[in-house]
C-alpha cells in the first residue's frame, strides 16, 4: 500500500471524529456539546439602503440541553469600525472576554457567563446590534449572517425564528420565514439560518400548494420563465409531498440570480435562486422545470438535513430526489446523463476521483471539483446504490436519513450504516470502491446468441468487466416477440455468463438499460491507475505482444509516469520495436530529466539507428547526471 493510499485511510478514519475546540479564559472555558442547544431568535431590526446600514435588537433564549454546565458562550459577530454589538443579561451588559477587547481574538466574540448555566436551565439575553459592512448593492440586497448569532465552531442548529423588518417600501423582500400577518413578523420553527433578499424593480406572484406559500420574484423581461418555474415549484412540492409525506417548510421563495441560465442555488431556507430567467428561450423547456425541481431537492439535503459544504452526499441524495421529479413527469434525464458524464470526463482524464476528502485536500485540487465531483460522480454513487439495493430499499433509507437528520449533520459513513441496517448487508465492497478509490465502472458485452430448443429459444449473453470496480450490474434482454427480461452479473466473476429463456428469439441485449450507472462505454479504455499496474506486472523480458498492447494503451491515453515508461521501453527492447523503444525512453525522459539510466538507454537507441553523435551527446549527458550507483540488466 503506498503512502498516499495509507494516508487517505487515516483521514478517512478520524474525519467524522468530533473535536472540541478549546479556549482558555481564566477559569472558564469554551466548549461545545457533541449536539449544540437550539436556540430562539426574536428580532426587529432596520434595513437602511441610504447609509448601507442594518441595525436591531434581538432576544436570543437558550437551552442548555447538554450534560454539562455552560460557562462561556460564544457570538459570531466581531469588534470593529463597522459594527456594534451590546448584549445584556438580566438588564445588566454582558461585558465580552479580555481576549476580544486586547485584540487577541478579533472573531467570535466570547462573553464569559456571571454564573454558569446548567443543564435544563434557560439563559435570555438581549442584543442591540448594527452594522455597516454588508450592504455593498443597494439595488439588490442578499443576507445571511446578517444577525449576531450563537457561535458553535461552524456547527449549524435548527433554530426558531421571528423577524420584523422595516425596510424601504419599493423593494421586493423574501425571508426565510411565512408573515404572521397579525404579529408582522416572518416565523418559522426549525432553520439553519434566516436569509433575506431584497431588490427594486422585481415583480411578486404566489400560488398556494396546501399548507405551503410558493412566492415567484421576477423581473418583467424574467416573467415567462418565472410562471413556468413557478407552477413547476407547485407541481414538484406537491410529488415530493406525495412521495416523501412532507415539504421541510411553509413557504418556498423563487429569486432571480445571474444574467445567463447556467442553473441554480439554495440561498437560504426556503429560498432558491433560478439563474438566467431574462433569457428563457435560450435552454429547453424541460431544463427550466428541472432546475426548479433541482433546487427544491436541495431543501431537503442541505436545508433540512445537513452536510459539510464540500461533501458530494447532499449534492448526490437533492439529484436524486430532482431524478424522481424527472421521471414521474417524463421531462427526460438528459440532466442527469450529463452529470454522470462530468465524472467520467474526469475518469478519462486521469483526475483523482477519490472522495473521501478532507476540505484541506480539495482546496488543493486543481480542477473542477464541484462539478466532477461533488455533482457528477456524487450522483453516480447514489444511482449505482439505487441499482444495488433495488428502490424499495432505498426509499426506506432515503426516508429514514431525512426522519432520523433533520436538523442534524449527514456524514457518508453515517449514511453507509443506515444503508447496512435497511439492507441486511455489508456493504464495505461497495463504498470502499466509489468512495475511496479511483476504480471506475465499465462493463461490455462480449457476444450474445440464441439457439432455439423445440418451442423455446435458449439465449446466452457473455458480458466482461473491463474497468476496475466491481459491481452487479443489470442486463436486459429483449425479444422478437417484444417481451424483455432483466438479469444482474455477479461482481465476483469478471466474465458472466447469463441465460434467458422465451418464446422468442433474442433481438438484443444491452447493459444499464435505464442509463443509471456511470459507466465507460468504451471497453477500450484503461484508467492510468490501472495501465501502471498492468505494466509493472510484465516481465522484463519476452513480454511480447502484452507489452506491445500496453504501449498502444499507454500513447492513447498519454499516461505520464516515468516508471512505467521506463519499464516499457525495457520489456519491449529485445522484441525488435526499437522505434516504440525509443518512444518509452523519451517518455520517461520527460517525466524524469535526470535519471541516468534512462539518459543511457537514448544514447543506444540512437546508436542503434546509425545516429552515433547523437548518442553521443546522450552519453554526455548521462555522465553528468552520473550518481554512482550501479545499473544492471541481467535479463540479457
Amino acid at each position: 500500500m503506498n503512502r498516499v493510499k495509507s494516508l487517505r485511510m487515516i483521514t478517512g478514519i478520524f474525519s467524522y471524529t468530533f473535536f472540541l475546540p478549546i479556549i482558555g479564559l481564566s477559569n472558564q472555558t469554551y466548549w461545545i456539546p457533541r449536539n449544540p442547544p437550539k436556540a430562539q431568535y426574536e428580532i426587529s431590526a432596520k434595513i437602511d439602503t441610504l447609509e448601507k446600514k442594518i441595525s436591531g435588537r434581538e432576544t436570543i433564549t437558550l437551552k442548555n440541553t447538554s450534560t454539562n454546565d455552560i460557562t462561556v458562550l460564544a457570538i459570531n459577530w466581531s469588534l470593529d469600525s463597522k459594527s456594534d454589538i451590546f448584549i445584556f443579561l438580566d438588564g445588566e451588559i454582558l461585558p465580552v472576554s479580555d481576549m476580544n477587547k486586547n485584540g487577541v481574538l478579533a472573531f467570535p466574540l466570547i462573553y464569559p457567563l456571571p454564573s454558569p448555566l446548567k443543564p435544563g436551565e434557560k439563559v435570555r439575553l438581549v442584543v442591540e446590534f448594527s452594522s455597516a459592512g454588508q450592504i455593498r448593492n443597494t439595488r439588490e440586497i442578499a443576507l445571511t449572517g446578517w444577525h449576531p448569532r450563537l457561535w458553535w465552531d461552524g456547527i449549524d442548529t435548527y433554530d426558531s425564528y421571528k423577524v420584523k423588518l422595516d425596510y424601504p417600501q419599493n423593494y421586493a423582500l423574501a425571508v426565510s420565514g411565512r408573515l404572521n400577518k397579525k404579529t408582522g413578523f416572518y416565523e418559522h420553527d426549525g432553520i439553519r439560518n434566516c436569509g433575506i433578499y431584497l431588490r427594486l424593480d422585481l415583480l411578486v406572484k404566489q400560488k398556494m400548494i396546501e399548507d405551503v406559500l410558493v412566492t415567484a420574484y421576477f423581473t418583467q423581461e424574467g416573467s415567462d420563465c418565472a410562471k413556468l418555474c413557478l407552477k413547476t415549484a407547485v407541481d414538484v412540492i406537491r410529488f415530493y409531498k406525495q412521495w416523501l409525506g412532507f415539504f421541510p417548510f411553509k413557504f418556498l421563495n423563487i429569486i432571480p440570480g445571474a444574467d445567463r441560465p447556467m442553473g441554480g442555488f439554495p440561498f437560504a431556507p426556503g429560498i432558491v435562486v433560478i439563474h438566467g430567467q431574462e433569457k428563457f428561450d435560450e435552454m429547453p423547456f424541460f431544463h427550466w422545470q428541472w432546475i426548479t425541481a433541482h433546487e427544491i431537492g436541495h431543501q431537503y439535503w442541505g436545508e433540512y438535513v445537513f452536510d459539510d459544504e464540500n461533501s458530494w452526499l447532499w449534492i448526490g441524495l437533492g439529484v436524486y430526489a430532482d431524478r424522481e421529479y424527472s421521471l414521474y413527469r417524463e421531462i427526460g434525464t438528459e440532466k442527469h446523463s450529463n452529470m454522470m458524464k462530468r465524472y467520467l470526463w474526469g475518469v478519462e482524464n486521469q483526475y483523482d476521483t477519490f472522495s473521501d476528502l478532507t476540505a484541506f485536500q480539495i482546496r488543493e485540487i486543481s480542477f473542477d471539483y464541484n462539478n466532477v465531483i461533488k455533482h457528477g460522480k456524487g450522483f453516480s454513487i447514489i444511482s449505482a446504490l439505487e441499482c444495488v439495493l433495488g428502490k424499495h430499499i432505498f426509499f426506506h433509507i432515503y426516508r429514514r436519513c431525512l426522519d432520523e437528520y433533520a436538523g442534524k449533520y449527514l456524514n457518508y459513513r453515517d449514511f453507509w450504516r443506515i444503508c447496512e441496517q435497511e439492507s441486511g448487508q455489508d456493504l464495505t465492497w461497495f463504498f470502499e470502491q466509489w468512495v475511496r478509490s479511483n476504480d471506475f465502472l465499465s462493463y461490455g458485452i462480449v457476444s450474445q446468441k440464441s439457439i432455439q430448443e423445440g418451442k423455446r429459444y435458449i439465449s446466452h449473453v457473455k458480458i466482461k468487466r473491463f474497468g476496475s470496480l466491481k459491481m452487479p450490474v443489470p442486463v436486459k434482454a429483449t425479444f422478437k416477440d417484444g417481451t424483455s427480461e432483466i438479469k444482474y452479473t455477479d461482481r465476483l466473476f469478471d466474465v458472466n455468463f447469463l441465460v434467458f429463456e422465451s418464446s422468442a428469439e433474442l433481438k438484443e441485449a444491452v447493459i444499464d438499460p435505464e442509463n443509471k450507472l456511470a459507466m465507460i462505454r468504451d471497453t477500450l479504455f484503461v484508467s492510468s491507475g490501472e495501465l501502471k499496474e498492468k505494466i509493472s506486472r510484465l516481465p522484463w523480458s519476452n513480454a511480447g505482444g502484452k507489452a506491445v498492447e500496453l504501449f498502444n494503451q499507454a500513447q492513447e491515453i498519454k499516461l505520464k509516469d516515468f516508471r512505467s515508461w521506463y519499464k516499457l521501453g525495457l520489456a519491449l527492447f529485445n522484441s525488435g520495436n526499437d522505434e516504440k523503444v525509443l518512444y518509452s525512453m523519451q517518455q520517461a525522459y520527460e517525466s524524469d530529466p535526470n535519471d541516468f539510466g534512462t539518459i543511457v538507454w537514448l544514447g543506444h537507441m540512437h546508436d542503434l539507428k546509425g545516429e552515433r553523435e547523437k548518442a553521443i551527446e546522450y552519453y554526455k549527458l548521462a555522465l553528468q547526471k552520473d550518481t554512482g550507483e550501479t545499473l544492471r540488466h541481467d535479463q540479457w
